[in-house]
């Protein structure tokens, strides 16, 4: 198990208030504004979509903030059409990756928080997702980052 520590990214970014029961209904298009408005903001993509849960635990009725970050650059800090750029902080984790639908997730998340946990870390309240590959037609062909921040 490898500790990483990712430096600060620049993303233009919608945050939220929702809940692991809600996150479908409450993210709606967001994800697919995000490349609408850097687009139209003359911005340029730079990686896959960074999802920073913080407060999330595990309580699927649970409300915690949820930033949706697409990494750009061409353009100084700021807001862009109601959206904000700005860096993530750096953050320190550990990560695996998880291959196919995102139904299952969760036993992702519960196998790495229980290796680190029994190997004596701490974790954080911050969780991230990089979304490396996503195809909504083909989920099994999904390839998502799952980062726990670990101290």
């Amino acid at each position: 198990m490898e500790i990483k520590t990712q430096a600060p990214v620049k993303v233009l970014s919608a945050t939220i208030q929702t809940s692991l029961n809600g996150i479908q209904k409450d993210t709606g298009t967001i994800p697919e504004q995000l490349y609408e408005v850097a687009g139209k903001a003359g911005l340029i993509p730079a990686g896959g979509q960074i999802w920073r849960y913080l407060g999330a635990d595990g309580n699927r009725d649970k409300v915690f903030t949820l930033e949706m970050g697409l990494p750009v650059s061409g353009m100084p800090l700021g807001t862009t059409n109601g959206y904000s750029i700005s860096e993530t902080p750096s953050f320190k984790y550990i990560s695996t990756i998880h291959k196919g639908t995102w139904d299952n997730l969760y036993e992702t998340y519960g196998r790495v928080i229980g290796e680190l946990r029994a190997a004596g870390y701490n974790m954080t309240e911050e969780c991230r997702e990089v979304y490396t590959v996503v195809d909504m037609e083909n989920p099994a062909n999904n390839i998502t980052e799952v980062q726990i921040g670990v101290q």
